[in-house]
């Protein structure tokens, strides 16, 4: 994961003063679609890192790093700004990175959400809102450098693709079916934060190698023990511990055989 990455994984869902619409929403042809449901929303959230950074119960803080520049980013309390966003909102926050007023959701990996199902939006949903209440006094606010602002305003900060959609990017309506389309899902909405939009990392200095590359060293064995437990093809802990810790805090007891034979599968295929 680069530099910043890990800081600006979950930042913001801003305020908004909209209530709550029911989980309940409509299709493109104006049908009903189905409800969304918090247990399999709780199974998608946990994969993609949504109660990593704010925490199992929502409470917020599970990420708070100061960076090098000066900016803290803190993850907020979901249980409180949930409330100031109707299903919609959320929708547009996690498929285009926009927040309520329509400014840019910065720091969220937008360009990994954007390919979450329309199901799978509707159950992270319908999880969140059924996260009883909790307060969170001492948490503190995010805050960006008088640098980091001014790089943001000039078009010249460096991560500046990190919380926008793909042009064109139609998300499927349900996860796919078949092994190579599905753990091609898989690898796009859970691994794309860290290896980068094409799976092949985001460059040299960057310490997360590329899958494709890094894949060829795993049998289907050694990749399955890989996502339940973190460990390495040779055996330990990754090189910088992430993968690892990542591996057993996100997937070891969320993704299915089926879902880690399917990712295993679509690596093998590129």
């Amino acid at each position: 994961m680069r530099a910043l990455c890990p800081i600006l994984a979950c930042v913001l869902l801003a305020a908004c003063g909209k209530a709550p619409a029911p989980v309940t929403t409509e299709t493109a042809t104006g049908t009903a679609a189905a409800e969304g449901d918090p247990v399999e929303g709780l199974r998608v959230a946990t994969r993609v890192g949504c109660n990593g950074c704010h925490a199992a119960d929502g409470r917020g803080g599970g990420m708070d790093f100061t960076s090098p520049a000066g900016d803290r980013i803190v993850a907020p309390n979901l249980t409180e700004r949930r409330e100031r966003y109707d299903d919609a909102g959320l929708v547009a926050l996690l498929r285009e990175g926009r927040t309520h007023d329509g400014h840019r959701a910065f720091g969220m990996p937008i360009y990994m959400f954007q390919h979450l199902s329309d199901q799978e939006v509707r159950d992270i949903t319908a999880w969140l809102r059924g996260l009883p209440s909790v307060a969170n006094p001492g948490l503190a606010a995010s805050t960006l450098s008088a640098a980091t602002l001014k790089q943001i305003q000039d078009g010249t900060f460096p991560y500046d693709q990190d919380d926008r959609p793909d042009p064109g990017n139609r998300p499927p309506a349900m996860r796919p079916a078949g092994m190579l389309a599905l753990g091609r899902h898989i690898a796009l909405t859970s691994c794309g934060e860290c290896h980068g939009r094409t799976l092949e990392g985001w460059g040299a200095d960057d310490p997360a190698p590329s899958l494709v590359m890094v894949n060829k060293a795993y049998t289907p064995e050694k990749f399955a023990r890989l996502m339940r437990t973190g460990e390495v093809a040779a055996g330990g802990t990754s090189k910088t511990g992430f993968m690892s810790e990542t591996a057993r805090r996100r997937y070891a007891h969320t993704l299915t055989d089926e879902e880690i034979s399917a990712l295993k599968h679509y690596l093998d295929s590129r």
